[in-house]
């Protein structure tokens, strides 16, 4: 798990916004691990249970896939 703290942005840190996370780190030039461990950390700080689906998702956008 990653700290989202200072990569993700703070209007972004709700629950609500799972959508926009995951495009968010879809667009991001990181790695497809650390991206799945942002989003693990964003959940966990959040209080969201994340599917694998969209784990793989975010993983699969990373730069060295």
């Amino acid at each position: 798990m990653e700290s989202p703290t200072g990569i993700i942005p703070e209007d972004l840190m709700f629950p609500a916004k799972k959508k926009d996370v995951i495009a968010f780190l879809l667009a991001q030039p990181y790695t497809g691990d650390f991206k799945r461990r942002l989003l693990e950390g964003w959940a966990l700080t959040v209080g969201l249970r994340i599917r694998g689906y969209d784990y793989g998702r975010v993983f699969r956008s990373g730069i060295d896939q």
